[in-house]
């Protein structure tokens, strides 16, 4: 159950209609990309998938595990991003927090049309993001829209009823 104070009332599923809307991706990091790596076969990225992957003049190391997360979550910080970030790790208190997300593809289609469910299975359908002293809410659908489910309108209007609280039921990343 999200304990956003956005989800108020709202049981475990929710069906909501999606036509065009954005796909969300979460990073921890200011610089975007969500740290996915764009070639997870070569470490380096150089060469192709039969060369060897080795730095010349350097010793081989062995390629440190890629960290795993959900698809509607930020990929963990890594020991180097934290090290290394130049500012760019976002604080604690001031990443991104899924309040709803979409289902995986099985259980993705309601009623009506499908295509292209593949692309928003299992991403974020609402975010909640502090910003300075207030939150930028982002929906990944138009919760009023005239034809949309009516049961998704309270989505915004619990987020307009509890703007002071946005944070309640927020758990912070210690790291």
């Amino acid at each position: 159950m999200p304990t956003s104070p956005i989800a108020y009332g709202f049981a475990d599923s929710l069906a909501m209609y999606c036509a065009n809307g954005p796909i969300f991706n979460l990073s921890n990091v200011a610089v975007g990309g969500g740290g996915r790596r764009r070639n997870a076969e070569r470490f380096t990225g150089r060469g192709t998938a039969n060369d060897p992957d080795t730095v010349q003049g350097r010793p081989p190391a062995e390629v440190p595990e890629s960290p795993k997360a959900e698809t509607w979550e930020a990929m963990p910080l890594t020991d180097e991003q934290r090290r290394d970030s130049g500012g760019m790790v976002i604080p604690a208190a001031e990443r991104p927090r899924v309040v709803l997300r979409y289902a995986d593809m099985k259980d993705l289609f309601v009623s009506g049309l499908l295509d292209g469910g593949d692309e928003i299975a299992e991403h974020a359908a609402v975010i909640d993001v502090p910003s300075g002293r207030g939150h930028v809410v982002l929906f990944s659908t138009n919760p009023i829209w005239r034809g949309q489910t009516k049961g998704s309108y309270f989505l915004v209007f619990n987020a307009i009823l509890n703007f002071e609280n946005l944070n309640a039921g927020r758990k912070l990343d210690e790291k």
